[in-house]
């Protein structure tokens, strides 16, 4: 799983270079207080927890800029968690896939602390929920709280088309075996307004 990690994490941080490297020939982005954008976004996690693989989510946010690059995000996503349930048998242990499904959402801050006009450099947080039709781990709960973290960037394509990209942290439930760790990447469009 560490490999995971290092492979994905490898990848975004080209992915943000390469991106604030070629700023130069993109447009203008309006990050200024009282407008807003919409993103929609698709991310995918690897974690630390021994029964759970993966973690893909796919949705969108709406972010409005309470001041100039900063900007406060309402996320709305759809979720599957890719995970085991080791269960005592008559043999020994074994291992059953108990993959769940579940809607989740999220009230975040975004501070863009490098913005120039064609590229910005941001830090977010924020925390949420998720609402799953099993127990995520299956030690855990079917309802739990998320907290989530992220350093990123967007490329302007044109002046109202944004690309986004960042690393991401998400937590499901307790800080404990009960809780997962996730670590991952987002890529997002967003469309301002």
């Amino acid at each position: 799983m560490d490999a995971l990690f290092r492979k994905m994490f490898l990848t975004l941080t080209v992915t943000g270079l390469i991106l604030a490297a070629s700023a130069a020939c993109a447009m203008a982005q309006n990050l200024t207080a009282g407008t807003f954008n919409f993103e929609p976004r698709f991310s995918a996690f690897g974690t630390s927890h021994p029964r759970v693989n993966s973690i893909m989510t796919y949705g969108g946010a709406f972010n409005y800029y309470v001041f100039d690059n900063v900007a406060l995000e309402a996320e709305g996503y759809g979720a599957f968690i890719d995970q085991n349930k080791r269960f005592e048998s008559p043999i020994g242990y074994g291992s059953k896939a108990t993959p769940a499904n579940g809607l989740g959402g999220s009230l975040n801050a975004r501070w863009h602390f490098v913005a120039t006009s064609q590229a910005t450099l941001f830090v977010g947080g924020g925390v949420g929920g998720l609402w799953a039709d099993a127990k995520v781990p299956y030690t855990g709960f079917e309802n739990s709280v998320t907290e989530n973290g992220e350093l990123g960037a967007t490329f302007a394509l044109t002046q109202q088309l944004s690309l986004k990209g960042s690393v991401k942290y998400l937590h499901i439930g307790q800080f404990s075996k009960d809780g997962v760790d996730a670590l991952g990447g987002t890529l997002g469009l967003n469309v301002s307004f």
